[in-house]
């Protein structure tokens, strides 16, 4: 009994304590929150007020995103942003309002427009060329300056499109390597300029693609990058037998920039020198020595080479008081003193170039005597030179004579024999089959690789390396194996273009003049006539 009386008790105190901490609690709820009160009564009136006036009164829609939204555009161009500010309640069109444009973020109040009595407003904006090309916009119409009925209402206009740029772009050429003075192969065709955008900045580390055109041929291609300014780089001339090409220069970065393209005026181009000197073969020490001379192309006689510097070399020796520039017609008149010493000298004309290359004439012997003569004539010679000089000339001849004899013997025998093991009868055959096949261009392939190749193998014992292309093997045709150039050169720039410039179609026509360039080939490595029966 006593127990339950305790444990009684002992309840009654528990629950008379939760009910005076709840009262208190009770009292501090009541003490804070009249405090809110007074001190926040104005601004919560306020908040209230603000809560009560934000009500939508109109919306604006976009409404031509097929013509812009997700599209992309380029600098400088105008767009089209249409749209209608109206109640979606009951429909009634909200006019004489004005909306501007917001690009990501930013008002451009410039362009604006006040919507019509349908509520409809079309605003002309043009792209800013400050928007970077490789991140997408947000264009956005908004409504200023509007008051509503009753006042406190909004226009939502939760809409917007996304937009892409680009950029134009152009060569800004300054000036090129004078195109009318003949470039040698190998050397650096000079392209002074800039690559520019729309904007007229200069595009920086962009890849420029290049040609060498032979008029639609493409003869060599590569690229290059723009400097840190979009400034153009020099292009190497490629090798080629041809005498005149045009360089093309093309770049585009779809789709953030443009294409753009430029071609040069037609530039001279040459491989190798025929030298047409006059040299005098005898002087003497310290006298005024003079080379006149004209330069021109090897593979093209009226290529003449203008406006090159020149240079003699005597006793191996560069002399810088020779150098001389060449004429518009190739011509030149170099002179300098002879020095102090006298003797039989080499003496020969150097093309000055920038390709590395030893563009010389042959070496040319000059006897160099001690002094003027008395009588103020060319020097005197010793009686016993004067014998050398008459006698040992004519016995050389003579020697000289009976070897070239004897080797051009042996040389049409041994060729003779070598020919006769070439089976022609077969090569020609295939050459017809192919011909009648309607396979023209696998048929000059083939005259070219099987049956011109395998003559020069015949008759001299070369072949054509894996690293020579077929313009190679043409020069070599002419300096090594001795073959006309006139001949040469027109075949074999034939077979260039038809083997190279893909896709070259060609017609029978063209297939029989090609023979005809053949046929005198043919017989100087064979001695017959090229002569086909189909």
């Amino acid at each position: 009994m006593n127990k339950l009386n305790s444990r009684i008790k002992k309840k009654y105190r528990i629950s008379y304590t939760r009910k005076i901490l709840f009262l208190i609690l009770f009292l501090i709820n009541i003490t804070f929150i009249t405090v809110f009160i007074y001190n926040d009564d104005k601004s919560f009136q306020l908040n209230d007020n603000n809560l009560k006036l934000s009500w939508t009164w109109a919306s604006l829609d976009l409404t031509n995103p097929l013509e812009v939204n997700n599209s992309r555009f380029t600098h400088n161009t105008d767009i089209s942003i249409e749209g209608r500010i109206y109640s979606k309640s009951d429909g009634t069109n909200k006019s004489d309002i004005e909306v501007i444009i917001q690009v990501d973020g930013i008002n451009y109040p410039s362009y604006n427009y006040f919507t019509d009595s349908n509520g409809r407003f079309f605003i002309v904006y043009t792209i800013d060329p400050s928007l970077d090309i490789y991140s997408s916009h947000e264009l956005k119409a908004i409504p200023i300056n509007y008051v509503t009925d009753p006042p406190g209402g909004i226009i939502e206009n939760p809409e917007y499109y996304t937009i892409y740029v680009n950029t134009s772009s152009y060569f800004d050429i300054i000036s090129y390597d004078d195109p009318t003075i003949p470039k040698l192969t190998e050397e650096y065709f000079a392209v002074n300029g800039f690559l520019r955008d729309g904007g007229d900045s200069g595009l920086s580390f962009e890849e420029v693609y290049y040609f060498w055109l032979d008029g639609f041929n493409i003869i060599d291609q590569g690229s290059f990058w723009t400097g840190s300014s979009g400034d153009l780089s020099d292009i190497q001339v490629p090798n080629t037998l041809q005498s005149q090409l045009t360089l093309k220069l093309n770049f585009s970065n779809f789709p953030f920039i443009g294409y753009s393209e430029i071609s040069s005026p037609p530039i001279k181009i040459f491989s190798d020198v025929y030298w047409d000197l006059n040299i005098d073969l005898s002087t003497y020490v310290g006298a005024r020595y003079t080379i006149t001379g004209q330069l021109s192309s090897l593979t093209n006689s009226s290529l003449k080479i203008n406006d090159r510097d020149i240079i003699i070399i005597y006793d191996g020796i560069p002399i810088p008081e020779s150098r001389d520039t060449t004429d518009n017609n190739g011509g030149f008149s170099s002179s300098f003193t002879i020095p102090g010493s006298n003797g039989t000298f080499s003496i020969q004309v150097q093309l000055i170039n920038d390709a590395g290359k030893d563009i010389s004439s042959t070496p040319t012997y000059i006897f160099v005597d001690v002094a003027l003569p008395s009588n103020g004539g060319a020097p005197e010679l010793p009686p016993f030179l004067i014998f050398s000089v008459i006698f040992f000339p004519i016995l050389g001849i003579i020697i000289a004579g009976l070897i070239v004899y004897a080797l051009r013997y042996y040389r049409k025998q041994e060729e003779e024999s070598r020919v006769v093991n070439v089976p022609l009868i077969s090569r020609i055959k295939n050459l017809k089959i192919l011909k009648d096949t309607g396979r023209l261009e696998e048929s000059l392939s083939y005259l070219f690789n099987a049956i011109y190749m395998d003559l020069v193998n015949a008759k001299y014992g070369r072949t054509r390396m894996d690293n020579e292309t077929i313009r190679d093997f043409a020069i070599v045709s002419v300096k090594e194996l001795k073959l006309t150039p006139a001949t040469v050169y027109p075949f074999i720039q034939k077979i260039e273009e038809v083997i190279y410039a893909k896709p070259f179609k060609i017609t029978e026509k063209d297939f029989y003049k090609t023979c005809e360039l053949f046929s005198p080939i043919y017989f100087q490595l064979t001695g017959y006539n090229f002569v086909l029966n189909f």
